[in-house]
């Protein structure tokens, strides 16, 4: 849990699923006075919010921001939010409004622009970490919007603990961070179902592949800053990794997952991928050029 000293604010949260109700048990236990509201009715119980703090249930949103300094707004996707936001815009005076409800870029940007002609201090924010993490050292928050307005969310906010990282006024960046983030994950996480599947067929168990698979993934790490500036520079002349070796790899990889009665789509996708590379690039070109394709579609 973060050290950072808070000042007790009073705070709407609106929306209670796991993540509302992570944030706001964490609010509640870093001792500001929170006013909850949620679509279908619950007590604080059955949201887990009995564990002590000073927590509300309230019957609307209205009331619920009534008196609030900052709102946060966490629900299904944009389309809710934007009704709940055009609800209480007349009751927020000059309270902050920190939106983390999930969405793509773009609409995101579109409910920044939509609070922006309702008057609105609007922040918009991502939750970067599963809801066990919220309210520790390891949470990280993304926060977008006007300089005085993101101060006073994080400062508010500040219980959630771990990194409050401001990342400018372009209300599009938390959300395409999150997703990136995610995509590495869900990606990550599949190739690694995908490799223990692959192995088990031969008679290795998942525990015994597991160390195989966290010294790859160690490896993988120590890669990162070498693709990061391929793509910065777009040159792939360091003769580490040349495609032709690396596409002969992965054709290895998709017919043992053929023999193997495995699923082949996530590594038949890099494959061809690198195979289309390799028409286009002499065969010694590091194989990280598949890059150009995504970069210049």
């Amino acid at each position: 849990m973060t050290s950072t000293p808070v000042t007790t604010t009073s705070i709407a949260v609106l929306g209670l699923g796991p993540m509302g109700a992570a944030l706001t048990r964490a609010l509640a236990s870093g001792g500001h006075r929170l006013t909850a509201w949620n679509r279908t009715a619950r007590t604080l119980t059955e949201h887990g919010l009995d564990g002590g703090g000073d927590v509300a249930l309230v019957g609307n949103p209205e009331a619920a921001v009534a008196g609030a300094e900052v709102v946060v707004v966490c629900v299904r996707d944009h389309t809710a939010s934007r009704e709940l936001v055009a609800a209480v815009a007349p009751l927020l005076g000059d309270a902050v409004l920190v939106n983390v409800s999930t969405g793509s870029p773009e609409e995101a940007a579109e409910s920044a622009r939509q609070a922006a002609a309702l008057g609105v201090r609007y922040v918009t924010g991502a939750v970067m970490v599963p809801t066990p993490m919220v309210g520790t050292d390891e949470c990280l928050v993304l926060y977008a919007g006007a300089p005085n307005d993101v101060a006073t969310a994080t400062a508010a906010l500040a219980p959630l603990g771990g990194v409050a990282d401001d990342v400018g006024t372009d209300h599009a960046v938390p959300p395409v961070l999150d997703l990136a983030m995610l995509d590495i994950y869900f990606a990550g996480m599949y190739a690694f179902l995908h490799a223990t599947a692959l192995a088990g067929r031969y008679g290795v168990d998942p525990a015994r592949f597991l160390p195989y698979a966290e010294g790859v993934t160690d490896t993988l790490r120590g890669s990162l800053p070498g693709l990061s500036a391929s793509m910065t520079d777009r040159t792939y002349r360091t003769g580490e990794a040349r495609l032709d070796m690396c596409l002969a790899f992965l054709e290895h990889i998709v017919t043992a997952s053929a023999e193997s009665g495995v699923p082949s789509a996530l590594p038949a996708l890099i494959r061809d991928a690198s195979a289309r590379a390799l028409r286009q690039h002499p065969a010694d070109t590091d194989w990280d050029v598949v890059a150009e394709e995504l970069l210049s579609s």
